[in-house]
């Protein structure tokens, strides 16, 4: 595969193994065969991330692949799999288990693999973040603004996607965060131009979906980034920020729903409420059903068996079988609450590294120190804005999050270089000298 060389601050020509993980970041994130659907049989998801493991073994990386397995960060995500694994056997459906964990997340966990043994550098992570940024594009322009895949009462549904309108929020809002990128440094003006493209495009979509829980996460997303320093956002850039969504208001506003928003206002009256089919009621169900399987759970993706064996036998058979519609639950219910207690670990891990990075540029003024400062408050954003939607739907294997969670591992390693080149360049001459 050949070796990378060194060039500058630490940055490398990238190597087949790296682009091969930049495609398959791409596939993973931007979900093409989501919206050509002939893809599909091919399981392209699948298969790039297994050429991406491949090309990272055969090309001699194995030093990195032991340096990222060996992170504390690694350590836990591995763990919450681990127990993921044993609970196969103890799941209400065998099969539905078998799949979600070994032919489903596991996809997640190579990924995750990938990210932490690839993005070692600025350089490697500026291009993941480009890619990220075309995977918002690509999603919200071409699967949803050109070719939308129809409005079902009134919603927005990407087209060919396997996701609702409440989960294309999900996924929009977690992802254009990181696109503010390149509004706040100049990377060239093709950088710029797809950025404020995703930007505009993401909030038109989500804006569209109908989404409440979207609309709640999008909400806070802007709130944070106009109203504190996070990502290093200027005031300039705030400015031209509130121009892209008044210009969306005035271009789609009379395609979105606006009373479906207005109900936020009015709660009592809303099913989910007040319905015995509701989420407050689907909620109690699998905090019961948590409380009663505390060590395995119910299996991974066997809530809605397990929900519908459920009522069965206490007469309710009436019930339909239901979605949990809360990724925390889901994980609780699902894994266990020894495992959802690690995966509310590893969550606030990533929250807290995500928030120190985004402070170093208190003490360090290098270029590099803004940058990486910036990717941490962005990421910061973007994932709080994921956790917020994803408290309304059952997105608790995402890819997205185990993209957050390799990024706040990549960025605590590109942190320790960067924390020893600023230590270096501070040092005198003969200490450098000495330690050389």
């Amino acid at each position: 595969m050949g070796s990378d060389k060194t060039i500058g601050s630490g940055a490398a020509i990238p190597t087949m193994a790296f682009r091969l993980f930049l495609l398959c970041s791409f596939v993973l994130l931007a979900r093409p065969q989501d919206i050509l659907t002939f893809l599909q049989p091919m399981r392209p998801a699948l298969l790039f991330t297994i050429l991406a493991i491949g090309a990272l073994v055969l090309g001699g990386r194995l030093k990195e692949l032991t340096a990222a397995l060996s992170a504390p960060e690694s350590k836990r995500y591995l763990l919450f799999y681990s127990i993921m694994i044993l609970g196969i056997p103890f799941a209400y459906n065998l099969g539905t288990a078998f799949h979600g964990v070994l032919t489903g997340y596991v996809v997640n966990v190579l990924f995750f693999v990938l990210l932490v043994s690839q993005v070692t550098s600025m350089e490697r992570l500026k291009g993941l973040i480009w890619v990220i940024c075309l995977s918002t594009v690509t999603y919200s322009v071409f699967g949803g603004l050109l070719q939308s895949g129809g409005f079902a009462e009134g919603r927005m549904e990407v087209v060919g996607s396997a996701f609702d309108p409440n989960d294309t929020a999900y996924v929009l809002v977690s992802l254009f965060p990181l696109s503010l990128y390149f509004v706040r440094f100049d990377e060239g003006r093709l950088k710029r131009f797809v950025a404020i493209a995703a930007i505009f495009s993401s909030v038109a979509v989500i804006l569209q979906t109908g989404s409440r829980g979207g609309i709640l996460a999008l909400g806070i997303v802007l709130l944070i980034v106009l109203l504190t320093k996070a990502g290093g956002i200027e005031k300039g850039h705030k400015i031209f920020l509130i121009f892209i969504l008044a210009s969306t208001w005035l271009f789609m506003g009379d395609r979105v729903d606006v009373d479906r928003y207005r109900t936020l206002f009015d709660l009592s009256s809303d099913y989910n409420v007040t319905g015995e089919e509701g989420r407050l009621n689907v909620w109690q169900g699998a905090i019961d059903l948590a409380v009663a399987n505390p060590v395995t759970g119910v299996g991974v993706e066997c809530f809605s068996f397990a929900w519908g064996v459920t009522r069965q036998l206490s007469g309710q058979s009436n019930i339909k079988w239901k979605s949990i519609h809360n990724s925390f639950l889901q994980v609780a219910v699902e894994v266990g609450l020894i495992g959802f207690g690690i995966f509310m670990l590893i969550n606030l891990r990533s929250v807290l590294t995500f928030f120190r990075i985004s402070r170093i540029r208190l003490q360090m003024q290098s270029r590099e120190s803004r940058e990486l400062s910036s990717m941490g408050g962005l990421m910061l954003v973007g994932f709080l804005g994921l956790l917020a939607s994803g408290f309304f739907i059952s997105q608790g294997y995402s890819i997205f999050s185990t993209l957050y969670f390799a990024l706040a591992a990549a960025l605590l390693r590109i942190k320790g270089v960067h924390t020893v080149a600023d230590s270096c360049k501070e040092m005198p001459t003969e200490s450098r000298t000495i330690q050389a």
